[in-house]
């Protein structure tokens, strides 16, 4: 407080000062209130003062902030505007854009799985089918195809384009995959599975070219495919006819063996040769027997006629038993203890015979089933073959162009010119940020 206000105050507040209410006492109020007054006055000019002079302002780098400001905004967005507009205003070469659109489909409709069928999306083997496609289209192999047919390398390099757009064809040909990445698009659109193809170029006449080889190219991949499955389906119905013929051709050595072994070459004409003959040995045997009995009465048994009607009884019971012995699985038959055929013990009986023929037999039925269901599949693999599984159905052919799609040049330079500002406003924003902490 100065030594005038206090000296003030003394003389207001001294012996003169009169009763409250009086023209003393209401010049005595003024008079506090204009010493008020100017004491708040001459605190808030220096207040003022002091921080005038102890300011940001008063920084020494304050011009020389500015400065760098300015510079930065030329160096960050009026040098490079003004590049991009002089490189799309006046260098950068025009970019045809050839269109193709195309989808891949089988040969026979394919069964609709759930999701196909709740959403219409096209069923998952040809959803596979088109991404083997499109994978394909962007793949080296693709690029050196396109290099074959249409000197891809050349055509990118040409000195039609602009520097920064040209292909340096001294690069390998891995970075001619990339730039054929950059230049080349396929996408799917769903749910029906379309292909979309667009393809740049620096010509109209180049553009529809490299659309069509593309085009081609895949064609003859889709071919490639149709020929692999054809193939290995017609390999695979022709190794199983070759199994079923060799079965059957053993099924049919087997049953030569057994009529060898055997010595029957038909069982059932065999048995019912048998048959009949033992019926009639039977009948024979029958009226013999009736007449020996006959003659027994009025003759001796030890008479000539008789031992030799007796002769001819025993003798047909022999053959009778013979035969029933080939019928049977037994050589013994009839109560005769010789074996069936005394020169060869073990041969086989027709019974035992007709068992293993009516083995061999079923499994011969069975052979020659199989036989001919794999000559219906090979004779079915060889017609599907001469079809194809797979389709590559182009609806929309590439046409020439008549209008550069490519660059957009009003767009470029606004886009480059909007990404250069904000580039230097989020620079500036970060260098005042750390000045201001650094003060």
């Amino acid at each position: 407080m100065d030594s005038e206000d206090t000296d003030l105050d003394i003389d207001v507040a001294g012996p003169q000062s009169g009763p409250p209410g009086t023209a003393l006492a209401r010049v005595r109020a003024m008079s506090l209130a204009l010493s008020d007054a100017a004491r708040r006055t001459r605190l808030s000019s220096r207040r003022t003062a002091r921080l005038s002079s102890g300011g940001f302002e008063a920084r020494r780098d304050a011009k020389a902030v500015k400065y760098l400001v300015l510079a930065s905004f030329i160096a960050v967005v009026l040098a490079p505007t003004l590049g991009a507009i002089l490189y799309f205003g006046f260098f950068a070469a025009n970019q045809y854009v050839a269109q193709a659109e195309f989808t891949v489909s089988a040969g026979e409709s394919p069964l609709r799985d759930g999701v196909a069928s709740l959403t219409g999306i096209p069923s998952q083997l040809i959803l596979q089918d088109t991404q083997i496609i499109t994978n394909f289209i962007h793949s080296r192999e693709m690029v050196d195809k396109l290099e074959e047919r249409v000197k891809l390398r050349s055509l990118y390099s040409t000195q039609k384009a602009d520097w920064l757009a040209r292909f340096n064809a001294e690069k390998p040909v891995e970075r001619l995959v990339k730039y054929w990445k950059k230049v080349a698009s396929a996408s799917v659109k769903l749910p029906g599975g379309l292909v979309k193809f667009n393809v740049r170029a620096f010509t109209p006449e180049d553009a529809k070219g490299v659309a069509d080889a593309t085009l081609d190219i895949c064609e003859d991949l889709v071919n490639r495919l149709n020929a692999r499955i054809n193939a290995d389906a017609v390999a695979l119905a022709e190794t199983g006819l070759r199994h079923a013929s060799e079965h059957l051709a053993k099924t049919l050595a087997a049953q030569e063996a057994v009529r060898n072994d055997s010595g029957i070459l038909e069982t059932k004409l065999s048995a019912e040769a048998v048959t009949t003959l033992t019926r009639q040995l039977r009948t024979s045997l029958l009226s013999l027997s009736g007449a020996y009995d006959t003659q027994l009465k009025y003759m001796n048994a030890e008479a000539p006629q008789m031992r030799e009607l007796k002769s001819r009884i025993d003798v047909m019971r022999q053959q009778i038993a013979k035969l029933e012995g080939e019928m049977t699985t037994s050589p013994r038959a009839a109560g005769v203890s010789e074996p069936a055929d005394p020169d060869n013990p073990g041969a086989s009986t027709i019974a035992a015979a007709m068992a293993k023929f009516g083995a061999l037999e079923a499994q011969q039925k069975a052979d020659e089933q199989l036989y001919a269901n794999s000559a219906s599949a090979l004779e079915h693999a060889r017609i599907a073959a001469e079809n194809k599984m797979i389709y590559l159905k182009v609806f929309v052919r590439p046409s020439l162009p008549e209008e550069a799609e490519y660059p957009e040049r009003g767009l470029d330079m606004l886009l480059f010119a909007v990404a250069s500002l904000a580039a230097w406003g989020l620079l500036v924003a970060l260098a005042a940020v750390a000045r201001n902490n650094m003060a």
